[in-house]
């Protein structure tokens, strides 16, 4: 399995995108400000979140509408992990229990464990969306968009 295609918005960015080289049948999204899911409401801390990437992502250049539920996941992934590391932060790394023979035993938080996959795909998924150090590069992120009023939010 080869590396995943990088999308044409990225390649504009990038400007390593050349006509001959794009697929023909390939879609080309406006950049726009991606609608939250319905979902993404029920949690404060995803939704607060949302918004967040969200519009780091827009003043990127690189989000449309469709990307609501990625960035949607991202956040909710993001709300995970934060709540799990305060849980790891109020107990310590290393909790203590007592066996069924009642010598204590010190383990991992438990925690851990899910904290350390929420990492994972959290990391990943923000490459995705430039929103690493390394994948920023890549996209030259340097030429954000700039919102000075309201009109110019509903016209990106």
């Amino acid at each position: 399995m080869g590396r995943k295609r990088k999308p044409v918005a990225l390649k504009k960015l990038e400007g390593t995108f050349r006509k001959d080289r794009a697929p023909q049948n390939g879609v080309d999204m406006p950049v726009v400000l991606a609608a939250k899911p319905d979902w993404a409401d029920h949690d404060v801390i995803a939704s607060s979140l949302y918004d967040e990437v969200s519009t780091h992502v827009h003043s990127m250049g690189i989000s449309s509408e469709v990307d609501g539920i990625a960035i949607a996941l991202l956040s909710d992934q993001l709300a995970l992990y934060l709540k799990l590391r305060a849980s790891v932060l109020t107990d310590g790394p290393i909790v203590e229990t007592v066996s069924s023979t009642g010598a204590t035993i010190q383990k991992p938080h438990a925690a851990l464990g899910p904290m350390n996959v929420a990492y994972t795909a959290i990391v990943k998924m923000m490459s995705e969306y430039g929103l690493t150090a390394a994948a920023r590069a890549k996209v030259g992120a340097n030429n954000p968009v700039v919102v000075d009023s309201f009109e110019d939010f509903l016209k990106s």
